[in-house]
């Protein structure tokens, strides 16, 4: 009987020993998955942190235009006499592109007090052609002037029968040498280059050359292709 009680005694300093084993262990392994996710999240603290202050982070603009597969190839926002490809598309020499100051007859040419010219030079790399619906520059939108359809491109005399685009609108054009003649509709097919030719409204301030320009490019996707581009030059 009393090995029986001397067995059963150690069974019971056994057991006890085993749960306090085993709540020792818990314990260290909360500790442990604590610590785990403190450094976890402070190393996930530091790296955001310094992509922020470091300007590591893609910007909406430059994942948007990748998903949308519409190039910037080139854009010209001088105080010029030729703007990219396009001959006589003059701007005043005045250090603007010249918007509300040109209020008096904005559709004349900016020689005669017109509103100023930008163009932009697009590539379309989807698989399908896109309607350039509208566009915007600096929150302004601009439309497709209708009356430019299949109209040969003038900018030596003022503005008639859609020789050019009306202020506050823009038209299409192909990339080729000689007279061109506007594109008849938005459609741009798939991997063709066009040049964007907008012609600045008149009602928002002018456009100082040493500010950047916002440009966005609603083709009837969810989200607009978004540029961001220097102004004053040409590239």
């Amino acid at each position: 009987m009393k090995s029986k009680n001397i067995v059963d005694t150690y069974e019971m300093r056994k057991n006890s020993r085993l749960k306090h084993r085993r709540g020792v262990t818990d314990i260290i392994s909360t500790m442990m998955l604590m610590a785990v996710t403190v450094t976890g999240a402070s190393t996930l603290t530091y790296f955001m942190n310094d992509a922020f202050l470091s300007g590591n982070l893609g910007t909406t603009s430059t994942l948007e235009a990748s998903s949308l597969n519409i190039l910037l190839l080139a854009y010209d926002t001088r105080d010029s006499s030729r703007l990219l490809t396009l001959n006589d598309v003059d701007n005043k020499y005045d250090s603007v592109l010249c918007r509300s100051s040109c209020s008096g007859n904005p559709n004349d040419l900016p020689l005669n007090g017109g509103t100023e010219f930008i163009v932009f030079q697009i590539q379309n790399n989807n698989l399908n052609s896109i309607f350039l619906e509208r566009i915007s520059i600096n929150g302004i939108y601009y439309s497709w002037d209708a009356a430019t359809s299949g109209v040969v491109l003038d900018t030596t005399v003022p503005l008639t029968n859609g020789k050019y685009p009306a202020d506050g609108m823009f038209s299409i054009l192909p990339i080729s040498a000689g007279s061109i003649i506007q594109n008849e509709d938005t459609q741009i097919q798939s991997g063709q280059t066009v040049n964007i030719l907008v012609k600045l409204d008149s009602v928002d301030p002018d456009i100082q050359l040493n500010k950047g320009i916002r440009l966005l490019l609603n083709s009837g996707q969810i989200q607009p292709a978004e540029f961001l581009i220097e102004s004053g030059g040409a590239q």
